[in-house]
């Protein structure tokens, strides 16, 4: 009982800490206050991505092409990276999981890629890349909002 007062505590000073912060980031469906402040320790300025696509490789939810035996076209099949930031990686799943029990718009995706004949797994990876494109996207907001607030002397 002890030990969940205190979790209970510990994520009510995290989320005090991200009304201080001005982050969005728990608005996004699947983002926790836990897992918006490993978003924010593990990213730190979101500004060092140029693009999303920095960012997704960055995490590890770029494609990464399955083949190069494909003729002169565009690998067709893509499948998981294995390296980049495992903590974001996994944020990034758990998230996509929640949202696609939970919303339609995720479930509608999933099963798009799964009508294109994607597996399971290729699947999850794209809706993963999306959440990826959407996080980085309200962190250079968020960050930018910051930016332009004028900073106070503590009292």
């Amino acid at each position: 009982r002890a030990d969940r007062r205190q979790i209970r505590q510990l994520e009510r000073d995290l989320d005090a800490l991200l009304d201080e912060h001005g982050t969005t980031l728990r608005d996004e469906s699947g983002i926790g206050p836990i897992a918006a402040a490993t978003l924010i320790a593990e990213v730190g300025d979101p500004f060092r991505f140029a693009r999303e696509s920095k960012f997704a490789r960055w995490c590890g939810t770029g494609a990464v092409a399955l083949s190069s035996g494909e003729g002169d076209g565009l690998p067709v099949r893509h499948r998981l990276d294995y390296g980049g930031n495992r903590r974001i990686n996994s944020v990034l799943f758990v998230a996509s999981v929640v949202q696609h029990r939970d919303l339609d718009e995720a479930s509608t995706y999933i099963d798009r890629k799964l009508g294109e004949g994607k597996t399971r797994r290729e699947a999850r990876r794209a809706h993963k890349r999306h959440l990826a494109n959407r996080v980085i996207r309200r962190m250079w907001k968020d960050e930018s909002r910051r930016r332009e607030q004028p900073i106070t002397a503590a009292a």
